[in-house]
C-alpha cells in the first residue's frame, strides 16, 4: 500500500489524462487525412481523377455533365488531388462527420470544349 500512495495522490489531485472532448476539440495535425472536396467551377470533366483513383470512388459522366463521388469508397490517398490538372479537387484537413448510410455526392460541372475552327479559316486561302 505505501508504494501505491504516490500514484493515488497524483490521480486524485492531478488533471485529467485525456481532453474534455466537447469542450476542448483537438485541432488536426499538419497533413492529416481529412476529406476530399470538389470545386464545380474549375472542373473540366477530363476524367483524369477517375482513372487515377485506386478505390474507384470517382465516376465521370460527360454526357450528363456530372462528377459522382462516393465518399464511403474513398481511402483519402490524395492521388486524385495530385492528378487534377485544373486544381478542382482539394484535400481538406478537417474530419468529416461520420455517416451511417453510404452517401453519394453529385457535382455538376460544365465540360470545357475545344473551340472548333471555322471552315473558312481552316481552308487554305486561294492564290490569285
Amino acid at each position: 500500500m505505501p508504494l501505491m500512495l504516490p500514484t493515488i495522490l497524483k490521480n486524485l489531485f492531478g488533471g485529467p489524462a485525456t481532453r474534455l472532448y466537447p469542450i476542448e476539440v483537438r485541432e488536426p495535425f499538419e497533413k492529416a487525412r481529412g476529406h476530399i472536396s470538389f470545386d464545380d467551377e474549375k472542373c473540366a470533366l477530363c476524367s483524369v481523377c477517375a482513372l487515377k483513383c485506386p478505390a474507384a470512388a470517382i465516376e465521370i459522366s460527360k454526357e450528363k455533365g456530372e462528377l459522382t463521388f462516393h465518399p464511403a469508397r474513398c481511402i483519402v490517398c490524395e492521388v486524385c488531388v495530385e492528378a487534377c490538372t485544373t486544381s478542382a479537387i482539394a484535400l481538406d484537413y478537417k474530419w468529416r462527420t461520420p455517416f451511417y448510410q453510404k452517401p453519394m455526392e453529385v457535382h455538376l460541372a460544365k465540360a470545357r470544349k475545344k473551340p472548333k475552327a471555322d471552315k473558312e479559316k481552316a481552308a487554305p486561302a486561294a492564290k490569285t
